[in-house]
């Protein structure tokens, strides 16, 4: 760069030492005139040849230049491509990144709602499983107690067959004429023999000689302690054979002709669901509800309660 600038520096002098000869020309005699023009083409000609490598390079270096300007271009043009393209992965990400917490959300939400089911599901067992503890303690004392009332009845059934006096001889009996029934006889058959009987044709599966049973015992001994129950196994029989409306009818009788023994709550009970059976649901609420209101503490007001919720 230096020998450049020397050149310049030099070609400088000469053109200034030239354009001096230039404006002062000597003007005597022609020999002297040939011999300024001979001189003036040979600084001219020094000049020229002084110049000409220095535009060559400076061309050179200004065609360099611009190549280096344009790699340079280049590479910034390479450069905002490649930044465009990381924005544009970053776009995505960003949004996969949006698109990922929402399904997070959604999945975390979704979670909780089936942890709280299953959260009421446990409560309702282990309330009914209470309930269940409390209905089976109930019914074994229910047990405990008609056992209680079994033996107390055995033992007067055998004091009262001790007091009894021996039977008379035995007399001849007109037998019954062709064609006729002979009337139906208890003599031989206790009051708890017969009420099992019955009972056992109805867990048998046989309901209707259940209810032939049941209906004998109850022309015997229709104020007895059992007759409660035999009307009521009556009205079971029908609603075991789905004649829910004959079933009503037998478990009303329970309520009427019986109204202060075990089996009026559980002839309500079955009651209303004959009635619900029949589709009556209004007749059937009413029923779930005088026995609630009757019998509140009762285990068959709970099945009631139970029963409400699902009409």
């Amino acid at each position: 760069m230096e020998e450049k600038i020397k050149k310049l520096r030099i070609v400088r002098r000469l053109a200034d030492g030239l354009r001096k000869k230039t404006r002062n020309p000597n003007s005597s005699g022609g020999k002297a005139k040939r011999f300024w023009i001979l001189d003036s083409g040979f600084w001219i000609l020094t000049l020229l040849i002084l110049i000409a490598p220095i535009s060559c390079a400076t061309t050179q270096e200004f065609q360099q230049i611009q190549r280096d300007v344009q790699d340079q271009k280049n590479r910034i043009a390479i450069t905002q491509r490649e930044l465009t393209e990381l924005k544009e992965s970053l776009q995505g990400i960003h949004k996969g990144q949006a698109e990922l917490d929402t399904k997070t959300d959604r999945i975390r939400m979704e979670i909780q709602n089936v942890q709280g089911k299953i959260d009421e599901i446990k409560f309702h067992a282990e309330k009914a499983s209470t309930d269940t503890m409390a209905m089976r303690e109930e019914l074994m004392a229910k047990v405990k107690e008609q056992e209680e009332k079994i033996t107390t009845l055995r033992k007067d059934l055998d004091t009262l067959k001790s007091s009894i006096p021996p039977p008379p001889p035995p007399q001849i009996i007109s037998q019954p004429q062709p064609g006729t029934t002979p009337p139906y006889s208890l003599e031989e058959d206790t009051v708890e023999e017969l009420y099992n009987a019955a009972y056992s044709k109805l867990k048998s599966g046989d309901p209707e000689e259940a209810r032939t049973a049941f209906k004998k015992f109850l022309e015997t001994y229709p104020h007895h302690e059992l007759s409660d129950n035999a009307q009521f196994w009556i009205g079971e029989s029908y609603y075991r054979e789905k004649k829910y409306e004959e079933a009503i009818l037998e478990f009303e009788e329970v309520v009427k002709k019986y109204p202060k023994e075990n089996k009026v709550p559980d002839a309500l009970l079955k009651e209303a669901l004959a009635l619900y059976e029949l589709k009556k649901e209004k007749e059937a609420t009413f029923i779930l509800k005088k026995l609630i209101d009757k019998f509140p503490k009762s285990d068959q007001a709970k099945i009631a309660k139970s029963k409400l919720e699902q009409i």
